[in-house]
């Protein structure tokens, strides 16, 4: 044990590296959530098979980028935590995080409950009631098992 170093995590870098890839991701549930607003307004048939099957691809992939978004934003916020310096300001102006968080889960939470009523605008049921379950679960799940631990922790470190 006493020839152990100690490691010393490059913070910065760390949440410099992150917030690529949050702009990859942002850009990419952006992208699918346009591909499935166009592919509705200039579907023929939006029943037949094929329609439906690529709609619900580009669904499940928002879902999976703003996952991914929102996983990585966590990911910044417990680095942020975990350094030795302060990085998340705790007063002043720039101390709304509660505030940027919840509008940020409010947020996605609209974007992915925008497109099952796009659905249900062109008759699509099932994909409707498949696509609305999987946005409420989701966001559910998500609330319960990544906000309230980091909340905690926040807490624990007096952020919030």
């Amino acid at each position: 044990m006493s020839g152990e170093k100690a490691i010393e995590y490059d913070y910065g870098s760390c949440i410099a590296f992150v917030i690529g890839l949050e702009i990859a991701c942002g850009l990419m549930a952006g992208f699918a959530f346009t591909g499935t607003v166009v592919v509705l307004t200039s579907l023929g048939d939006p029943s037949t098979f094929l329609s439906q099957l690529s709609l619900a691809i580009m669904y499940s992939a928002v879902i999976i980028f703003l996952r991914a978004l929102f996983e990585l934003h966590f990911l910044n916020i417990t680095v942020s935590i975990q350094s030795p310096k302060p990085i998340i300001p705790c007063s002043g102006p720039l101390a709304g995080w509660t505030v940027l968080n919840r509008s940020m889960f409010i947020g996605s939470f609209l974007v992915m409950t925008s497109i099952p009523v796009m659905f249900l605008l062109k008759n699509l049921v099932l994909l409707f009631a498949l696509s609305i379950c999987a946005a409420v679960l989701g966001n559910l799940l998500f609330y319960f098992r990544r906000w309230i631990p980091i909340r905690k922790a926040m807490e624990a470190k007096g952020i919030v």
